[in-house]
């Protein structure tokens, strides 16, 4: 299957040249090398920037129901519909003024303060979930590679110089993302993706 603008490998690549490394031929999940370490923060990029929920990864209105797991009825990640891969999530259609927060793997009605709903309730809801890098919007993916080349200069480097130029790196390609994130009330990402560390 052919992939829409850079790979997980490119994201990789982008990640060592941040800390005047060479670029790899090939990925080295689960290892132990330089490489790996550096696949490792670009999945956790990932994991940030889709847990901010953008179009290509937020379900819109989705109803879930809740099930019967012990004497609650409840809503859990990979029961009634609310998928396993799920980040994030807000109230949408009848429920969009709800305050739902995930806790754990479980549904919580924060308005209400508990986790047990009504029998066979249908919940509406927005939902972020995870996708893998390659599934990614391609603009996305240069932000998110981007991201990743600034954890990990600061991380193996540290040089105030280089997160300079990662930090404006950074801005640039947000720039050219004109997609909002999917939740309200969302800080712009340039606000949140530019801070110093212990920020």
């Amino acid at each position: 299957m052919a992939v829409l603008g850079i790979t997980r490998l490119d994201a990789v690549n982008s990640c060592l040249m941040a800390i005047n490394e060479y670029r790899v031929d090939a990925l080295d999940t689960n290892g132990t090398s330089i490489q790996a370490d550096a696949e490792r923060v670009v999945n956790e990029s990932t994991r940030y920037f889709c847990a901010v929920g953008w179009p290509c990864n937020t379900r819109k209105c989705v109803a879930i129901t809740t099930t019967v797991v012990g004497t609650e009825d409840i809503v859990k990640a990979g029961l009634g519909g609310l998928p396993t891969n799920t980040l994030r999530i807000q109230g949408a259609g009848p429920n969009k003024n709800r305050n739902f927060v995930l806790r754990g793997d479980t549904l919580y009605d924060a308005d209400k303060g508990t986790q047990d709903f009504l029998a066979a309730t249908t919940i509406f809801l927005d939902i972020a979930e995870l996708l893998d890098f390659e599934n990614c919007d391609p603009i996305l993916k240069e932000e998110i590679a981007q991201h990743a080349a600034q954890r990990f200069a600061r991380r193996k480097i540290g040089s105030q110089v280089t997160d300079a130029y990662l930090s404006q790196e950074l801005q640039i390609s947000s720039q050219f993302n004109k997609t909002s994130p999917i939740f309200a009330g969302e800080k712009q990402l340039s606000q949140i993706t530019n801070q110093q560390p212990g920020q």
